[in-house]
């Protein structure tokens, strides 16, 4: 078929198919035009057209932070929106009819055509339904990238897998889960498109929302148990998939055989540095240096590195729950085994299935294999093998939370990773990873004094880069920890802290009412108080207290730390989500490097707020996919193991040519368990799987990737 690589083409086009698929409708059932990746135009009966903005009731759409106008060419009517950036998610919000929702029952997927009609680079992401729980919101979520002027289909999955169990059955404790829908699909209400992450007014366009795909219906029956001995899925079979011990051997065999003769990349020196490169200052530490207006990171013998890295190189988290799933597993070892070690109980459970059920029985299928495969020195064959791996892999980091064992080893630089533990918290502040420090309280220097101290390995060690501190914090919008401790107890440190800067800068009650537009009869009231003001009369004390919780935040802890590790890189909290420009801007006066942990598929225009240039770390990034018996593809999805391995490229490329990024780092080295970890992640985003063999599709691109990865990062 032609193919259509004009926008005026497409909507011609389109508008010609949009006619025809009123024919199809009435003969059979259903039709609207489908568009692939190479923007061939097809028609499909599988199809129900929920928007093509040509008879469309415009009250059924409404703006948030947005305006939208209805395009109405010669051949075909669509709609363009012009977003804000004021609120998190500008953008519309598409309604069903008012006599019925939409019954999506049938459907695998819901598409529709994004064009960016502005300037800059966007990112669109549409939401289908409004589930109250926050994680299956965003499991019925996608996005895509856009360039000025590029048109891409944005797609959301409405199950875990193209078929579905009819009946559902009852399957907890892993995220994504075969033969379940995401969210109660009979019911859809509402689809809401909103420019991702707004910094500024963009414009794209929205046509053809249509919900696409048949969606297979399978009996349950026999069903469980789903999980074999090696935890592998029983019900299909795949590439390298483990039948026998017998098979792990000889597969461990040959891989140690082939890693024994590799040599990886040429020119790489002792700390993993471009020996090919200028030789700068030499310190004995990792240190970063910006030279031809891009910023590296300097090596202990003074060469350039780049820091290419594996998140979790180690066998210790690699458990799944059993209790209350016992049924899920065939052939579990009896507790009196040899195999019984890699029995344990779970204490810990932030979100999911066990997080009220503590504690619980799990089970470790990755060890239990490395004892398979490599007998009773099996961890010190696979801290060896990490190693070896990671050479011949052309990469050089052991990234977050990695095996001490092998980090002590002192053959691959390593980054290493504190957490703050027992401090006081913001009562009234909200987070996914739980509520913020109280940085105000004095005990809060104390727990990271303490954190820091326990947990300094490779504290003036050549081979440390520096420290991850805490991870992933819920800084929130623009102000939200300062309304948090509003909403705090009158004994909150943080807020007797606030409320001294109110009356520092307002004198009088009065004055402070005035400006909030509140009636409290004195500063005490306030103190009680647990009621917000309104934001935007509130907003620049709201910001300045926000401020100054951050700028104390990154100072303590870059005291503590250059205290104890003064040659070490502090860098950071590994930012994740949405951050706003003034966190962002106060952290950079005390991080050495700024770290983010971003999904993306590119990172080539990130950048930092206006007048920071700083040396960026991306603290983890990653892709998956379902052709290898797991059930979710992670955060970032890919087809297969191929398109893996190409998006690895795709993304690390973009990394190189950014001037402020200085490494990447991928989440994470296995597999994570397909029956779920502890709080029910169960995603395809190892390099090797459960079995501990590598993803040979997903290797193969990632070393075309490292080995020069140098000479790319160098060219101009």
């Amino acid at each position: 078929m032609k193919n259509f690589n004009s926008r005026n083409s497409l909507i011609k086009m389109s508008g010609f198919f949009k006619r025809l698929i009123c024919i199809l409708i009435v003969t059979c059932f259903v039709g609207c035009k489908e568009q692939t990746k190479s923007e061939d135009i097809i028609i499909k009966k599988d199809v129900l057209v929920l928007f093509d903005f040509e008879d469309s009731d415009t009250s059924l759409i409404k703006a948030q932070d947005a305006t939208f106008k209805l395009v109405d060419t010669e051949a075909n009517k669509y709609i363009e929106v012009n977003s804000g950036f004021t609120i998190s998610g500008p953008g519309i919000k598409l309604s069903s009819s008012r006599e019925a929702p939409w019954n999506l029952e049938d459907y695998h997927q819901i598409k529709a055509d994004i064009t960016n009609v502005g300037d800059e680079f966007i990112q669109v992401e549409l939401f289908v339904g409004n589930d109250p729980d926050g994680l299956v919101r965003w499991y019925c979520s996608d996005y895509v990238d856009l360039n000025p002027g590029e048109s891409k289909i944005i797609s959301v999955d409405l199950a875990w897998t193209p078929y579905v169990f009819d009946p559902q059955i009852e399957i907890n404790g892993l995220r994504g889960v075969p033969g379940k829908i995401k969210t109660d699909i009979s019911k859809i209400d509402q689809l809401v498109f909103n420019s991702r992450y707004a910094t500024q007014e963009n414009q794209f366009t929205i046509d053809n929302v249509r919900a696409v795909g048949k969606l297979e219906k399978r009996s349950p029956d026999n069903f469980f148990p789903f999980i074999d001995e090696y935890g592998q899925y029983i019900h299909s079979d795949w590439k390298n998939k483990m039948h026998s011990e017998e098979a792990l051997k000889k597969a461990a065999k040959n891989e140690l055989d082939y890693l024994n003769k590799s040599k990886g990349p040429e020119n790489i020196g002792k700390y993993g540095g471009w020996t090919a490169g200028p030789k700068l200052k030499a310190t004995g530490f990792f240190r970063t240096e910006k030279r031809d207006d891009k910023w590296w990171i300097i090596d202990p013998e003074g060469y350039l590195f780049w820091s290419a890295g594996l998140n979790c190189v180690s066998s210790n988290s690699i458990f799944t729950g059993i209790t209350h799933r016992e049924k899920y597993f065939r052939n579990l070892p009896p507790k009196d085994s040899i195999s019984s070690s890699f029995y344990g109980k779970g204490t810990f459970a932030s979100h999911g299935f066990y997080k009220d059920k503590q504690s619980y029985d799990t089970y470790n299928f990755y060890q239990s294999n490395l004892y398979r495969k490599y007998g009773d020195d099996w961890l010190k064959t696979f801290q060896d093998m990490s190693h070896k791996r990671i050479k011949d892999w052309g990469m050089n980091t052991l990234g977050f939370v990695s095996d001490l064992g092998a980090i002590r080893q002192e053959k691959t630089p390593y980054v290493g990773s504190i957490w703050i533990k027992g401090t006081p918290k913001i009562e009234g502040s909200e987070g996914f990873w739980g509520k913020f420090h109280d940085v105000f309280d004095p005990n809060f220097r104390v727990a990271v004094k303490n954190s820091v101290k326990l947990q300094k390995e490779g504290a003036n060690n050549p081979w440390c880069i520096g420290y991850f501190v805490d991870n992933e914090l819920s800084w929130g919008l623009l102000g939200s920890l300062s309304e948090g401790t509003l909403k705090s107890p009158e004994t909150q440190p943080a807020k007797i802290a606030f409320i001294n800067d109110l009356k520092s800068k307002y004198s009088q009650i009065e004055g402070l009412n005035g400006v909030w537009g509140t009636n409290h009869e004195s500063w005490e009231s306030l103190l009680i108080s647990t009621k917000l003001p309104d934001p935007e009369k509130a907003k620049t004390d709201l910001v300045d207290f926000y401020k100054r919780i951050a700028d104390t935040y990154f100072k303590i802890i870059n005291e503590e730390l250059k205290h104890v590790a003064p040659n070490q890189n502090y860098l950071g909290c590994r930012f994740a989500w949405a951050n706003n420009d003034v966190v962002l801007t106060t952290a950079s006066k005390y991080l050495d490097i700024m770290s983010f942990n971003k999904y993306e598929y590119s990172v080539e225009n990130f950048s930092l707020p206006k007048g920071v240039d700083k040396p960026i770390m991306i603290g983890e990034f990653h892709f998956g996919a379902l052709d290898r018996g797991s059930f979710h593809v992670g955060i970032k999805k890919a087809a297969d193991q191929t398109e893996r391995g190409q998006h690895y490229q795709d993304y690390v490329h973009g990394a190189l040519r950014n001037p402020n990024i200085v490494g990447a780092h991928w989440f994470q080295y296995i597999d994570e368990p397909n029956t779920g970890r502890f709080d029910g992640e169960n995603y395809n985003v190892g390099f090797v799987d459960i079995c501990d063999n590598p993803y040979e599709e997903l290797i193969e691109k990632v070393k075309e990737t490292t080995y020069n990865m140098y000479e790319f990062r160098i060219a101009p």
